[in-house]
């Protein structure tokens, strides 16, 4: 007996095979299913802006190209940095076979040194078919000695650690990086050019008297071979007494004893110091954590503060977090108070 087969037609095969891809994800679409990394091109296929400076936006913008013969729903354009916002945009509407579509973007150009590599994605359902990546580098061959300059002043008249140097090293050369056009944010932020070290360009940024005591942030900005870099600046305004670190972390605590960070305090006024009392409040800290703490008058009158961790060890890891308060015998009726930080880590061979 001769057995019978239903022949279907070959384009019929096509959306018999989209039906099993649609039953086996009820959450995707016939769309989402046909869709390929070669149904969508860009043009351009990337971005690339070369040497740029800080702080600055620029609008940009690229194609989308249907590379199919039927229409395509883009579900969404998704930046992969808030420094990347889309301008008002239409993905509602589906591209239709072969149409372009022009799409807007405004880049923010932080405060980063090096190569800046960031992309633009274009998703269909939940996936992403097409990628535009968008390229940068901050004033290359240029180095800062830090990305951010921390200062430390006191109310009660200038201290040791009211101002900083930041250094500027430019690479493949024996000259400096040209510097022009420096300015500070604020008039208690006080900046200006040194004389260059072979090829680094050296600045002087201090915090003067006048600061409103407690935290403050600025900035201090110019041209660097001709494009703009901005240094942030960030640090606290101390009344009589000066302590640095301005926040004390423990850092990385692994075994009982003293800490490797200290605390160290000072008057403004060049005055001896001493602490009366000390207390801790740890709002947070792995069970079992003891701590206590030695004081040291050194020769300058200033005090140094070491943190002793004690037996027995705690089992558990985890962060410390506190205020350490210290009554000290300028005379001030409120004790001073420090920021306590730190992580307890546990040895695998513990």
């Amino acid at each position: 007996m001769r057995s019978h087969s239903t022949r279907y037609p070959r384009s019929s095969w096509k959306w018999i095979l989209v039906t099993i891809l649609v039953l086996l994800n009820p959450q995707g679409s016939i769309l989402e299913a046909q869709s390929s990394s070669s149904s969508l091109a860009l043009e351009p296929t990337s971005i690339d802006l070369g040497r740029v400076g800080h702080g600055d936006k620029r609008l940009l913008e690229f194609q989308i190209i249907n590379m199919t013969k039927e229409p395509v729903q883009i579900t969404s354009i998704r930046p992969s940095c808030g420094c990347i916002k889309m301008r008002p945009h239409d993905v509602r509407t589906p591209l239709g076979p072969g149409e372009r579509r022009k799409f807007q973007f405004v880049l923010s150009l932080g405060r980063g040194w090096g190569a800046f590599s960031k992309k633009v994605e274009v998703l269909i359902g939940n996936l992403p078919v097409v990628r535009l990546p968008v390229l940068a580098n901050f004033h290359p061959t240029v180095r800062p000695s830090s990305r951010d300059l921390v200062l430390s002043t006191s109310t009660a008249g200038p201290t040791a650690g009211s101002s900083q140097i930041l250094e500027l090293t430019q690479s493949g050369t024996t000259a400096p990086p040209t510097i022009e056009k420096l300015k500070s944010s604020a008039p208690h932020f006080k900046v200006r050019l040194l004389d260059p070290k072979g090829n680094r360009a050296r600045i002087e940024v201090t915090a003067t008297e006048g600061i409103a005591r407690g935290r403050f942030v600025g900035q201090i900005d110019g041209l660097c071979n001709g494009l703009p870099f901005i240094m942030p600046i960030r640090g606290r305004a101390f009344g009589l007494v000066v302590h640095q670190p301005q926040s004390w972390n423990l850092n990385q605590v692994s075994q009982s004893g003293f800490a490797e960070s200290t605390l160290k305090l000072r008057r403004a006024d060049g005055k001896a110091l001493k602490v009366l009392a000390s207390s801790l409040e740890l709002t947070r800290s792995p069970t079992g954590l003891d701590i206590s703490f030695a004081m040291q008058s050194l020769d300058d009158g200033s005090v140094e503060i070491r943190a002793y961790i004690a037996d027995p060890f705690p089992t558990t890891a985890g962060g410390i977090y506190g205020k350490l308060k210290l009554t000290l015998d300028t005379g001030e009726s409120k004790p001073l108070v420090v920021d306590l930080l730190g992580v307890i880590r546990i040895r695998s061979n513990r």
